[in-house]
């Protein structure tokens, strides 16, 4: 064996890197994140790590600590240029580690997708082609994280979506495509699962479903729900690459069974029965009444429990004080999950806070954009300048009323399933509630024991009178 041979084994055995007889390992991951140049007298030496699996795949680190991806190879049949006879080494890539903050940002390659190329090489000199085309090729093609941007910034706004759903892409595309969280969860996530968000950086022709499918389950050790959001937004992103004609076609199609499955808040518990949303609205009137100064909250918390049709709590909050007619005692909702504007009474409970707010409005600067709100916020984790989340309060409320807790959410889910259950109409309960459509409805509705009673004697009336023998 050769003393530089043993000279790199022993280096590599010190870094905790195992290797065969001649000083070759299988490059991965670990073995990038452990290798380091080699100490040379008062300085250091690149090392170059051969593959134990792929002939002529190696991985380089310079002194800098920089580590690239090399292919070398001895071009086949006779030519007349003698260079050609001796061996050449075709650059692929570098490697970047993304749980390094100084290196997150950078954009490199995988070791799998290294050797990937590097067989696409091989089977190119086989055939007597030019295995730099592949490299050239690739340089022209576009990462995921550059189109996923593009989208952001291109097609997102065109897209009439609502702006928490806008809010809401974006915030997924900060925390799972940037790699962005600040939180230590996030950041765990990231240095747990490098090779699975590595691929951000990769181009986005060549990735493939086993790809995605590794960024899914690592992010539903994370949280479940947003792992399968991310793959949705994912399949958005691979449609506009292909309008753009950076894909042929779709690589992000998961079957039910591959995402992660998915139980609504609204299908593991009952809604408040109406004796507890009796407890709920005295409980906030009184904190009110006590302290004038936290009637927005509690308020808010009122209009969710059914003055206001059960609206979702996005409308609720973005109320602006131009869309309601105290005379008339009429608020009138323009951007509704179904599109369709809707004008809504309003009783004497709601019209009586309603002038107490009011006059609260007048004293206060008006030059302030945020009090065109009934509910402003001038809470600066807020991006709106309206309320967004009243949790603290609305636990507050429920720990007064000495109920069970349960989210805000829960008070549409509470008015729906009250609603149908004083009607018996679910299309009404539609049109009211401003659904889109039936199925969303369904959800939000718990049958009460009498209503399925009463359904079921229609049915046994009906089929007795119509039993008759003709």
């Amino acid at each position: 064996m050769h003393r530089k041979d043993i000279k790199l084994i022993n280096h590599l055995k010190k870094l905790g890197i195992d290797t065969d007889d001649l000083g070759r390992c299988k490059i991965d991951v670990g073995v990038l994140k452990k290798l380091k140049p080699m100490p040379s007298g008062n300085g250091y030496k690149a090392v170059v790590v051969r593959d134990k699996n792929l002939m002529g795949f190696r991985v380089r680190v310079n002194t800098g600590g920089l580590r690239t991806f090399h292919y070398r190879f001895r071009p086949k049949g006779k030519t007349t240029d003698n260079n050609l006879h001796e061996k050449q080494h075709i650059s692929i890539g570098a490697w970047y580690d993304v749980s390094n903050p100084k290196e997150k940002d950078l954009i490199g390659i995988t070791p799998g997708f290294a050797r990937k190329l590097a067989e696409e090489m091989k089977v190119k000199i086989q055939r007597r082609e030019d295995p730099w085309s592949i490299v050239k090729e690739r340089k022209k093609s576009r990462s995921l994280l550059s189109v996923y941007e593009d989208w952001i910034i291109k097609r997102l706004p065109s897209a009439n979506y609502k702006p928490k759903s806008v809010r809401d892409y974006k915030n997924r595309y900060e925390l799972y495509i940037k790699c962005n969280g600040k939180g230590s969860a996030h950041k765990k996530l990231y240095r747990q699962n490098p090779a699975a968000f590595a691929i951000m950086k990769l181009p986005i022709k060549d990735l493939t479903k086993d790809d995605y499918i590794a960024l899914h389950n690592a992010i539903t050790k994370h949280k479940p729900y947003p792992a399968n959001r991310v793959v949705e937004d994912l399949r958005l992103v691979e449609k506009y690459a292909i309008e753009i004609g950076l894909l042929s076609k779709r690589v992000v199609e998961f079957k039910k069974k591959e995402l992660n499955l998915e139980t609504g808040r609204l299908d593991r518990e009952d809604p408040y029965t109406v004796y507890e949303m009796k407890r709920y609205r005295i409980n906030a009137l009184k904190l009110i009444s006590e302290d004038r100064k936290t009637y927005l909250v509690p308020s808010l918390s009122l209009l969710a429990t059914g003055l206001l049709g059960g609206r979702s709590k996005s409308m609720i909050f973005s109320i602006e004080w131009d869309q309601i007619n105290l005379a008339k005692g009429t608020i009138k909702f323009i951007n509704t999950k179904n599109n369709k504007p809707i004008t809504l009474d309003f009783d004497y409970r709601f019209k009586a806070i309603l002038r107490i707010m009011k006059a609260h409005r007048e004293t206060i600067n008006h030059r302030d954009k945020r009090h065109i709100y009934v509910f402003p916020t001038s809470s600066k984790k807020f991006k709106t300048k309206h309320i967004n989340d009243p949790r603290k309060t609305h636990t507050g409320i429920i720990d007064r009323a000495k109920l069970k807790y349960k989210c805000i959410h829960f008070l549409r889910h509470t008015w729906a399933t009250n609603f149908y259950n004083a009607t018996g109409d679910v299309m009404y309960v539609q049109e009211a509630g401003g659904w889109r459509d039936i199925n969303s409805v369904k959800k939000y509705i718990t049958v009460s024991d009498r209503i399925r009673k009463d359904k079921l004697a229609q049915v046994r009336n009906y089929t007795n009178k119509n039993s008759h023998v003709a």
